[in-house]
């Protein structure tokens, strides 16, 4: 396996927000994702990768610092970076990289303005240019809170309204009218057309960036697509080309043994709905994908044609990943192996073969590992995050015992095996992964000795 170049490696970090892992070519959903594979032939591929909490602006917030939630500060999805936090951004900054970001942070939810310069708060978590936009549901309401208090038009927004008079005001009802009458599954293709969809607009601006580097500074580009998170609604043309295909059935569960808050939400997502109704919604979540693999197609077409693959990182990952019907639930917000799962990719300069690696990774290792391979110094006592780089150099390395996911009243902790999800004013779970993979059999009466082994992991990330 080689090592990364001795220059300092550009970095193209492209990530996903709520993909699912399952979702690659191969691995289950029956989604084919053809560029991605491209990625993934030629790259290291961490199958058990985790998120550190199955909720956009923890997971980032961790990412950002190599820290769990609960250390950096970013408990909930409303939530600030608390500004005394050091990011791996701001470090590749200090060091002499170009840091750029196309698509959403979700790092300033509280901080509501976004746009093209470096705006105060983007430069500080370590940015030297935005293309920053809003993500996928804010893309409809970005200008105007509930109490009906005006802003300025984020990017998108501008853009929209520009080429299409009236589509932000179409794109605001439909997106209300889903919310409010629509049932959770409910999946129909968007009211814009394909070249106005949000991706779209990211993935047209992350190759616009490609195609402008005219120097040797080295840069750390972040492409963060809005998709394929709900609402799901990918454009008519992508549904259109789909056609009639029917996917794998999710197994169905009983949910017995299941906490009450499980079984509640998933009676009220999903009581009545039918397999065609779930067939519906995984093809508009796989039409939401086919428009983010093209654009990453794109950028590996850029790369390649300008001579820039030979000293490029390129890394694929998601903040988490979707429950897509599973125990009856959509989204995200469980322990559950759909949510917390997140699909890591890592190609280094030179590779030309895929590696599994069955390493218990964490999103947030990728902070470390980046300024490794960046060859930027950092003090590694001040991460919960492990650097992947001696894996990526095929170097043995033990990781971490177990994985550790936080979210709320809930916390999960897997030691590959087993996996026990702890529930506070709820019903504690179980799993052993290796006989139950889909999670329908909860066993904790069974194994005490197990359970008592893995609360040793707790609170000492």
């Amino acid at each position: 396996m080689p090592t990364p170049s001795p220059a300092r490696p550009n970095i193209l970090f492209i990530m996903a927000d709520q993909f699912r892992t399952r979702s690659m070519t191969g691995l289950g959903d029956g989604i084919e994702t053809p560029n991605i594979d491209r990625i993934r032939q030629k790259a290291v591929w961490f199958p058990r990768a985790a998120c550190t909490a199955p909720l956009c602006t923890p997971s980032r917030a961790s990412l950002a610092t190599g820290k769990m939630p609960s250390h950096c500060g970013v408990l909930e999805h409303d939530a600030d970076l608390p500004i005394d936090q050091t990011t791996y951004y701001q470090l590749l900054r200090r060091s002499g990289y170009r840091v750029a970001v196309s698509g959403k942070t979700d790092l300033h939810k509280k901080v509501r303005y976004l746009g093209r310069r470096p705006l105060p708060i983007i430069y500080h978590l370590g940015f030297t240019e935005s293309r920053e936009t809003e993500g996928k549901m804010n893309s409809a309401w970005f200008d105007r809170d509930p109490d009906g208090t005006i802003r300025p038009w984020g990017p998108y927004q501008q853009f929209l309204e520009k080429a299409d008079p009236g589509a932000v005001a179409d794109l605001r009802a439909d997106y209300l009218d889903r919310l409010r009458n629509k049932p959770t599954y409910y999946a129909a293709p968007s009211v814009l057309p394909a070249d106005e969809f949000l991706d779209t607009y990211i993935g047209r601006d992350a190759c616009d960036f490609l195609e402008q580097i005219d120097d040797d500074t080295p840069w750390h580009f972040f492409v963060s697509f809005a998709g394929p998170h709900n609402p799901w609604d990918p454009p008519k043309e992508e549904v259109d080309r789909l056609g009639a295909k029917t996917y794998p059935k999710t197994p169905r569960d009983t949910l017995e043994g299941k906490p009450d808050w499980v079984k509640k939400r998933a009676a009220a997502s999903s009581g009545d709905m039918t397999d065609e109704d779930l067939n519906n919604t995984k093809l508009h979540y796989d039409g939401a994908i086919q428009v983010i693999d093209r654009w990453i197609g794109r950028m590996l077409d850029v790369l390649e044609r300008r001579g820039l693959m030979e000293n490029t990182v390129i890394i694929f990952a998601a903040d988490h990943g979707e429950m897509m019907g599973e125990h009856g639930m959509f989204a995200k917000t469980t322990m559950y192996e759909g949510a917390l799962r997140v699909p890591l990719l890592i190609h280094l300069p030179g590779m030309q073969g895929a590696v599994t690696s069955d390493a218990p990774a964490m999103l947030m290792d990728l902070a470390p590992t980046i300024l490794d391979l960046a060859q930027v110094s950092y003090d590694a006592s001040a991460m919960d995050a492990r650097s992947l780089a001696p894996i990526l150099r095929g170097e043995d390395c033990p990781l971490r015992g177990a994985q550790i996911s936080e979210l709320r009243n809930i916390m999960m902790v897997c030691d590959g095996r087993y996996k026990w999800i702890r529930n506070w004013n709820d019903r504690d779970e179980l799993y052993d992964l290796e006989t139950d993979p889909d999670e329908m059999h909860n066993v904790i009466a069974d194994h005490p000795q197990v359970v008592a082994a893995l609360k040793k992991h707790t609170f000492t990330h």
